[in-house]
């Protein structure tokens, strides 16, 4: 199971007329204005909304150019309205606004391109780039070189934006930076140019500056640190510092988000794999970070909301939101302390050439082997028992509990975040259950558990498309690792109940699915053939279940749109039927004449869409190249048995 780098998410966009989220709506002087009316009037004419816009912040008057930059903040939080925005020249105007006399509209200005980097496409995002928002932006962070401190601490507590506008004009301008730098390499390059990462490490320390100015430091550290050298050799000085914040009790929501994201920042850096002291620190940090329950936590939110009471709930949805977000940086470090780091994409090169091939079967493509990870992480996640708090991040509110959220002012955005995070869960249980043992990770029993319940999950309940992608790839990881130990409970499954995963193999969109199921089923049929002597394989249930998984595999290996999906069906075919004890089975199941009229037609597609295969080309060139091998292999074999 390969190791595939994501790009990290950027960060959240935040009302432009309050600082904190709890704000909503709340002009500098305190009084409440309805800001969606006037990104609803932009919206609904963008070309006069705009026009209005650029009139305002070319305005004399500090209080028009702050109305613009309010319309444009509350418009760039609009859904499809960055493209809009940049096509006009207003982009280049608010960022000029970024050295306005006025720290207020200093503050508003980094608050809307804030909104507007975070909210639109990687286009927008290189157009804001075009439009030179990286000068002023720039220039505005180097004002934090001199001495300066904030007017209020807020350790944890939002502080009002007109008592202490420059700690909150660092905080927009930094995570705007954060933003631009994902997927921008010129605001990389400039980035490091102008030495801005000494500014964020100087406002690092919560105690000095509160922990929402240390955090918007401590977050665009991580995002600019990784495979960054320029930014890694300023950091790793300053690394036995940063370590004391991970070693800090953490008690509040904010403290172990802050906490988790430093984590991540010095392990970006390979500072902690290092230090087996260290490297503990991160994984207590992990184990305390995953106790906390965020389901109970929004199904307690939903219960205030719904009893409909003025009192404060027990926990805010910014607790929530900082408890959501801490689990999901501690799942990125599980995983990536589980993937080897020899396991490189396959290189082209590296394969062999459509003249190359053998006349024998080659060796089947392993996309699952185990990594070899140290003692000290297989003891660590076992003895903080890693692999169990991971899996309760899989769990998800119930129907009624979601339904209230929804229809609350934060509860749209917590269950986004929520499912994010099941991913996060789902994918490091994948990487974890591929690199330790299965004592280190609970046992058969709990494995086989949670593959039936991942399936009732995924089968029986309506599931967006990054968690079925992400919970039928740790089905597969974990059909992989018991196929590997003798589970009977496996071997008892029948037909029907693989009914709805062999409908789902065929039927799914989204042809990662379709992969992951393909091969899962191939493997349970591998395990039976394994399992059973030749006399118990062909009794009744045991050749139905394995006439059912090959009637499937080779209705994927000829009809699936993918050619690297069919190459997948035709692989776990290969490993299938590679027993000597399966030639009555490939007779009754009709295989090698089935085979025989897959294999040209296998081959055309693959010289046809060669160049195209990108990461899948290497088993697709395999399985090109044994399946004629096979073919001659099983073909007399199959035939003793033809008139039986």
């Amino acid at each position: 199971m390969g190791k595939v780098k994501q790009r990290r998410q950027r960060s959240s966009r935040f009302n432009p007329f309050g600082f904190s989220e709890a704000e909503n709506n709340t002009l500098l002087d305190g009084q409440e204005i309805d800001c969606t009316v006037s990104a609803a009037t932009a919206t609904a004419n963008p070309r006069e909304g705009l026009k209005v816009i650029d009139e305002k912040l070319s305005s004399a008057v500090s209080e028009e150019r702050l109305s613009g930059l309010n319309t444009l903040a509350a418009l760039a939080l609009e859904e499809d309205t960055g493209n809009c925005i940049i096509s006009s020249n207003i982009v280049r105007k608010a960022s000029l606004l970024l050295k306005d006399p006025n720290p207020e509209v200093r503050l508003v200005a980094a608050g809307a391109l804030r909104n507007l980097s975070a909210g639109g496409s990687d286009e927008v995002v290189e157009s804001m780039v075009a439009q030179d928002v990286l000068t002023p932006l720039a220039e505005l962070l180097q004002e934090y070189r001199s001495e300066w401190s904030p007017s209020l601490n807020d350790f944890g507590q939002p502080s009002a934006r007109d008592i202490d506008p420059m700690t909150n004009i660092f905080i927009h301008a930094t995570h705007c930076f954060l933003n631009l730098c994902e997927c921008s390499e010129e605001a990389l390059r400039v980035f490091n140019q102008e030495g801005l990462v000494h500014i964020l490490l100087r406002h690092i320390d919560p105690s000095l500056w509160g922990h929402n100015l240390a955090l918007a430091a401590a977050e665009c550290l991580l995002c600019i640190s990784e495979n960054n050298p320029t930014v890694q050799t300023v950091l790793l000085p300053a690394a036995d510092s940063l370590v004391l914040f991970i070693s800090r009790p953490a008690d509040t929501a904010v403290d172990l988000h802050y906490a988790t994201t430093v984590a991540v920042l010095l392990m970006n850096i390979n500072y902690c794999t290092s230090n087996s002291d260290n490297f503990r620190l991160v994984l207590h940090l992990l184990s305390k970070v995953l106790e906390t329950n965020a389901v109970t936590y929004l199904e307690e939110y939903a219960d205030h909301l719904k009893s409909s009471t003025e009192s404060k709930p027990a926990i805010s949805p910014q607790d929530i939101e900082h408890f959501i977000l801490s689990q999901q940086l501690a799942l990125e470090i599980l995983s990536n302390i589980c993937c080897s780091e020899d396991e490189e994409e396959w290189d082209e090169c590296d394969t062999p050439s459509d003249s190359e091939a053998e006349n024998g079967i080659e060796e089947s493509m392993d996309t699952g082997s185990k990594s070899e990870l140290s003692s000290e992480i297989q003891e660590g996640i076992a003895h903080f028992q890693l692999f169990q708090k991971s899996l309760q991040k899989v769990q998800y509110p119930e129907e009624h509990t979601c339904q209230i959220l929804n229809d609350a002012k934060y509860g749209p955005s917590l269950l986004e975040k929520l499912s994010a995070l099941q991913v996060r869960a789902l994918l490091s249980l994948q990487n974890m259950i591929s690199a330790l043992d299965l004592s280190e990770i609970g046992g058969t029993d709990l494995l086989y558990s949670t593959w039936v319940n991942l399936g009732n999950m995924v089968f029986k309940h309506q599931c967006s498309d990054h968690i079925l992608e992400a919970a039928t790839g740790a089905m597969r990881a974990i059909m992989e690792k018991l196929s590997q130990d003798t589970c009977e409970k496996l071997s008892e499954i029948t037909q029907q109940d693989l009914k709805i995963i062999l409908e789902a193999g065929v039927g799914c969109a989204i042809p990662s699915v379709r992969a992951n199921l393909t091969r899962m089923v191939g493997m349970l049929g591998c395990l039976l053939v394994s399992q059973n002597k030749e006399e118990s394989l062909y009794n009744e249930q045991c050749t139905t279940v394995l006439s059912a998984i090959t009637e499937f595999l080779l209705k994927v290996a000829s009809q699936d749109t993918e050619l690297w999906v069919s190459a997948e069906a035709l692989d776990v075919i290969i490993d299938l039927f590679s027993d000597d004890k399966t030639d009555k089975l490939a007779s009754m199941t009709y295989l090698v004449d089935s085979l025989k009229s897959i294999q040209p037609t296998f081959k055309s597609r693959y010289q046809k869409q060669k160049k195209k295969l990108g990461d899948h080309r290497p088993l697709v060139l395999t399985v090109k190249d044994n399946l004629l091998a096979f073919i001659k292999y099983k073909a007399p074999r199959a035939a003793k048995y033809k008139n039986i």
